[in-house]
């Protein structure tokens, strides 16, 4: 089912529109001012974003344009019962669906939404051939052993994968920095944050640029507790947007922090993923909690970190699917996260568990061997 955003300060326009498209095949939303849509935007993934252009707050045209930066995909489309050429042509430049003027039928809606996704799906699949067609290009120019183009074919998607980790910092800091423009403390603090996302997208980058080369993994001695911390910062800001408190714990048997020997940018990827997943899967529950743990057994030659949320859980019928390449239950999933994650927790010689319950949250424990003095 299609999700829909409805911006709009008129109460009457936005019944119409919720009760009219809510009894199709779109799940609808609402919002009665620009800086509510913005809050809304950056909470959910929305299909199609429906926007006035004159709100108490900020026009339609700024919704749409702050909302495409963190959502590019959205299907925009402007109703307006006060156009102008002006407007007209920022709708142009802003790559708005439809421009309507008022009053509007639901009919032209519902053709206006149909189009947009059209267009979009069409986008969709030119933008998969032009990959397609670049990697080919990219294997043509540059000499590979045998082998390589299985790997790059295998690897190119999951570091574009990975993109979106930061980019969901991004998104949370910005939001939260725009609710801030007063506090200059609060914006500086923000901005520090989307500064470090900026660097492990340039992070992520330099490996897509290195597909086919041969190169070496840099191995650490990594302090667990710092690390899933350094990971827990990067959505701090996303889990204010969204409500999720964080409960932690440590359970050790031994006298100091436990270390494990890796790749600090692939255990990031691991903890990084799960956390996201975590948040996520606690959109609209009524309790939104993150357990974090990490706890070493009584020889002090393992530490399990568990990650836990209080989502909707996983159905037994998925469970066996959940680490399977390109196998997803998210609308918008690429089904790649979980399967990288196991990936990199076997080749650091360590183990991955899921537990869950319907209707109650589901917990990932990652082991690994610990690294002694």
């Amino acid at each position: 089912m299609n999700r829909i955003l409805v911006v709009d300060d008129e109460p009457s326009m936005r019944k119409a529109l919720s009760m009219g498209l809510s009894s199709g095949d779109y799940d609808v939303d609402v919002a009665r001012d620009g800086y509510g849509g913005l809050l809304m935007g950056s909470l959910k993934n929305y299909d199609v974003l429906i926007a006035d252009l004159c709100l108490p707050d900020i026009d339609g045209l700024q919704v749409i344009e702050k909302i495409r930066r963190t959502a590019p995909e959205i299907v925009p489309i402007m109703i307006t019962g006060k156009g102008s050429m002006k407007s007209s042509i920022e709708a142009i430049r802003l790559d708005v669906s439809d421009y309507l003027e008022k009053p509007v039928s639901m009919e032209s809606i519902r053709n206006a939404i149909k189009l947009g996704l059209e267009k979009r799906a069409l986008k969709r699949k030119t933008m998969r051939k032009k990959l397609q067609e670049m990697l080919e290009i990219y294997m043509e120019e540059r000499p590979v052993n045998d082998g390589a183009s299985e790997q790059l074919a295998e690897t190119l998607p999951r570091l574009v994968h990975q993109i979106n980790n930061p980019l969901q910092c991004i998104s949370g800091s910005a939001e939260l920095a725009m609710l801030n423009l007063n506090d200059e403390i609060a914006i500086k603090k923000f901005i520090t944050r989307i500064i470090k996302a900026t660097v492990k997208i340039s992070s992520i980058n330099k490996g897509i640029m290195n597909l086919g080369k041969e190169t070496d993994v840099k191995i650490e001695k990594l302090n667990v507790r710092d690390l899933i911390e350094e990971c827990l910062s990067m959505f701090k800001d996303l889990m204010a947007l969204k409500g999720v408190s964080l409960a932690s714990e440590a359970i050790s048997h031994g006298s100091s922090d436990p270390f494990v020997a890796g790749s600090r940018f692939a255990l990031e990827q691991v903890f990084k993923n799960l956390i996201l997943n975590a948040i996520d899967a606690m959109d609209d529950r009524p309790e939104r909690r993150l357990r974090i743990g990490i706890e070493t057994d009584k020889d002090v030659s393992t530490v399990a970190i568990h990650i836990g949320d209080t989502g909707s859980g996983i159905p037994e019928e998925v469970m066996n699917s959940l680490f399977t390449p390109y196998f997803t239950t998210k609308k918008h999933g690429t089904g790649l996260g979980l399967s990288v994650v196991k990936s990199i927790v076997e080749r650091h010689s360590g183990k991955i568990q899921v537990e869950s319950r319907v209707g109650a949250g589901t917990t990932f424990t990652i082991s690994f061997p610990i690294v002694r003095e």
